[in-house]
């Protein structure tokens, strides 16, 4: 692990400075993701545990009196990786262009790395940190709960149970069962990488070994979702009692063995990394040190880095203008009902001018009707709850709504007494139908020309606040 020593401090402090200065777009952006509790929580949680190795390896270090040095070729890739930020900030959202940011920052010289490199498991809490729930969700929800659902009809056909699956749909004992977005595993696939990365960190697994551990902590977390799934499905055979006790319990029996499970891996992993040295420890033992003029010039690429991406300005927004004439126009009635536009809010509004396509809110006998018409595959493309979600609504799924049109995504939205029944569905040009936007997100990068599609979400508010006293 490196320190840097006291008369080399000026040059990581102009460094930091120029980062701050450069991603000062992605640190707003991070600061509203923020205002959701749990995504706040989680970014908490990372980073304080990425803070806590740092400081353990830190002390570490100064108590066997190592002293790090400024080496050659420290600073050229953080700016090269600073230089990439600055390009694909252009074309790329936040959370996947901050990737870039946060490596050149993790490869400029400080305690964090170890030889040339980041120490791994900090580099890995640090991209647990970012506030990406919402596109993991998108991106990678529907393929987790494809491979729960497989599993799941895996292991009951293994126990001489007829299941049939479709998608993420599963049929037995004229039952259909639904995995949702809830029972994705997501937030447990988080918590078994943060596990796998703490447990890593601690044992200072080299990068490869560090990888070996989250494929672990990957494929457990897979297999106890499955077998959840798969207790979902008895349950609704009735085969396993029903209730909200059996759920939760099933789930924590679950994580816990997944947890025990993931522990054991990285333990065995470690072990079998014992007493082999890394390219790391290497780089340690034999730096080659820097003179005064290569770290002024290493310095000095990575700030011009900083000040173009700092001046560079971000993603353009990109609507549909070009594709005005291929709108169809709002309908006029939705299930009967005649459709009253209403003003978009100024969220919306500013929402709607990067969209592609076009959105409209309308009423419809009390219930607010919100069409989204879209022209490609796009994580702008977000689910209602994730927007209710970030906006201080607490949500509690609900079942799934049959419908002979196409089925529908519900749930429940609470805060402050305020309550609101939502379901929400796509559906394409063809007649196709997706109860919710990951399914959709994926079926539309398969066939892009069943475009475009209509997302449309009903809200029916359920309770209004208490008024103030």
């Amino acid at each position: 692990m490196n320190r840097v020593p006291r008369r080399e401090v000026g040059l990581p402090l102009m460094m930091a400075a120029g980062w701050v200065a450069a991603c000062w777009p992605l640190l707003r952006h991070l600061a509203a993701r923020a205002a959701v509790m749990e995504e706040f929580a989680l970014q908490l949680l990372a980073l304080g545990t990425a803070a806590a190795l740092v400081w353990r390896a830190e002390a570490a270090a100064r108590r066997a009196g190592e002293a790090g040095a400024w080496r050659v070729g420290d600073g050229w890739l953080a700016a090269l990786v600073m230089l990439l930020y600055a390009v694909s900030r252009r074309f790329l959202p936040h959370t996947v262009s901050g990737l870039a940011a946060f490596a050149a920052l993790l490869l400029a010289p400080g305690p964090w790395r170890r030889g040339r490199w980041p120490e791994p498991a900090v580099a890995g809490l640090v991209v647990l940190a970012l506030p990406a729930m919402m596109m993991v969700e998108l991106f990678f929800g529907y393929p987790l709960r494809v491979a729960a659902a497989a599993g799941a009809s895996g292991l009951l056909a293994a126990a001489g149970l007829p299941v049939a699956r479709e998608g993420v749909t599963l049929a037995w004992q004229g039952v259909t069962v639904w995995v949702d977005a809830p029972c994705s595993g997501v937030r447990m696939l988080w918590s078994g990488l943060w596990l796998a990365l703490l447990a890593g960190g601690l044992a200072r697994l080299s990068w490869i070994r560090c990888a070996l551990a989250c494929g672990w902590a990957l494929g457990v977390v897979v297999v106890c979702n499955a077998i959840r799934v798969m207790g979902l499905c008895l349950v609704e055979g009735g085969l396993l009692p029903a209730g909200p006790v059996f759920h939760v319990g099933l789930g924590v029996l679950l994580f816990a063995g997944g947890a025990w499970l993931i522990l054991s891996g990285v333990q065995r992993i470690a072990r079998g990394g014992a007493g082999v040295p890394t390219a790391c420890a290497a780089a340690e033992q034999t730096p080659v040190r820097a003179d005064a003029v290569s770290r002024g010039l290493s310095v000095g690429a990575f700030l011009a880095a900083c000040l173009l991406a700092a001046v560079l300005p971000g993603a353009p927004a990109r609507g549909a203008t070009d594709l005005a004439k291929a709108f169809p126009g709002w309908p006029a009635a939705f299930e009967g009902c005649p459709l009253e536009p209403t003003p978009l809010d100024a969220r919306e509004a500013a929402f709607n001018r990067a969209f592609p396509g076009r959105i409209a809110r309308f009423d419809c006998g009390g219930r607010v009707v919100i069409l989204r018409w879209v022209t490609r595959p796009t994580h702008r493309v977000h689910a209602a709850a994730d927007c209710l979600r970030s906006t201080g609504w607490r949500i509690v799924p609900g079942a799934l709504h049959a419908d002979p049109a196409g089925a529908w995504t519900t749930f429940t939205a609470v805060r402050q007494g305020e309550r609101m029944a939502v379901r929400e569905r796509c559906a394409g040009r063809d007649g196709r139908t997706w109860p919710d936007v990951a399914s959709w997100f994926w079926q539309a990068l398969a066939d892009r020309a069943a475009g475009p599609w209509w997302v449309v979400t009903v809200v029916e508010p359920l309770s209004a606040p208490s008024p103030s006293p």
